[in-house]
């Protein structure tokens, strides 16, 4: 059986070791809680980035705060999570993204895992798969968190390649087999 976390289970441990702030009580389900959309977006500039080679990375971006954007079709955007999340070192995330948006064409996706001692925000990659415009607003809720215990783990922000995600970060290296 997969030690899946319940909404009982996450609210006992809810600011003792798990922290979500803001915590809405409308977004927590019976084995999953819905993050909303903060008013933060990072574009790639394709005019200034041609093509992106992943052993030369020379990613050029655009930060915008806004309340809302439109996302043309086939665009794709970096957006965060307006909820700040620090998980204990017996707890991991699958990040998934809504139904209700993948059927008008959005394409929410975040790398899929918060690992273990996670710190920060969630930074997800938004994709406009329709071929019209979708309308993206600060507070909708964008995708939904699954909370599966663990055994004990080193915390991630320390380890991992992005640390404590206060913000939305493009990598500045893509790691091959030969590093």
């Amino acid at each position: 059986m997969i030690p899946v976390l319940s909404h009982k289970e996450i609210m006992e441990r809810l600011n003792k070791d798990l922290v979500i702030r803001p915590f809405h009580k409308n977004a927590l389900g019976e084995v999953t809680y819905d993050i909303s959309l903060a008013a933060e977006f990072v574009f790639v500039e394709p005019h200034y980035t041609p093509i992106i080679d992943p052993e030369k990375l020379n990613l050029r971006a655009n930060r915008l705060y806004a309340n809302e954007i439109f996302l043309q079709p086939h665009q794709f955007v970096l957006a965060r999570s307006d909820e700040w999340i620090e998980l204990p070192n017996d707890l991991l995330v699958i990040i998934s993204g809504k139904s209700s948006l993948a059927r008008i064409g959005l394409e929410v996706e975040a790398a899929h895992i918060l690992h273990p001692g996670h710190k920060g925000y969630i930074v997800l990659e938004i994709s406009n798969r329709n071929a019209v415009p979708v309308k993206l607003k600060k507070g909708m809720f964008i995708a939904q968190l699954l909370f599966l215990r663990t055994s004990p783990v080193s915390n991630y922000y320390s380890i991992g390649s992005f640390g404590i995600q206060d913000k939305i970060d493009l990598p500045e290296k893509i790691k091959f087999v030969s590093d």
